[in-house]
């Protein structure tokens, strides 16, 4: 007797967190279910839709943002904030920018790891430096461009044999 009470009681134990996320998943699909409820017509089109790609994926496309759904998840609330500011930034954007936002993203996504390295060197010494510094930067700039092709190949050329052959004390 004492033995089957033990099975029982055993028995019950595991089959608690069952039972518990039966009920919260009940919770759930309750609160889902009022959600739906609450929306209006080209809500509720648009999650049909969103539903109908969805089936459409592979297996792989569905497991991979499965993935990413969980690290959303587990984001910090104020990171996810910042996300999501950004994502509106980007849809107020016009378009034309968008595509060159695009464009940027994919050049700089073919370079070369090395290369990539180097520029984000350069950006954070550009953002050290004082405004006035950077203005002073901002205008050499501007006057090479006003360089004609063969004034900046030799300018290119000086700079290159300047960084082979620094000169002593100047590092």
């Amino acid at each position: 007797m004492r033995r089957i009470i033990r099975q029982i009681a055993f028995s019950v134990i595991l089959l608690l967190p069952l039972l518990a996320s039966a009920q919260e998943r009940s919770g759930d699909e309750k609160a889902a279910l009022e959600r739906w409820r609450q929306m209006g017509p080209q809500e509720k089109q648009e999650i049909r839709e969103r539903y109908q790609h969805w089936k459409t994926l592979s297996p792989e496309e569905k497991g991979d943002l499965q993935r990413k759904l969980e690290s959303w998840r587990k984001l910090p609330a104020e990171e996810k904030a910042t996300i999501r500011k950004n994502f509106q930034r980007w849809r107020n954007l016009p378009r034309e920018q968008q595509e060159r936002l695009r464009q940027r993203w994919e050049r700089w996504r073919e370079l070369p790891p090395e290369r990539r390295e180097m520029l984000k060197e350069r950006f954070e010494k550009l953002r050290q430096l004082s405004p006035e510094e950077r203005r002073e930067l901002r205008k050499k700039f501007e006057e090479r461009q006003k360089f004609s092709p063969e004034e900046k190949k030799a300018l290119r050329e000086r700079l290159k044999a300047k960084r082979a052959h620094p000169q002593k004390g100047k590092e």
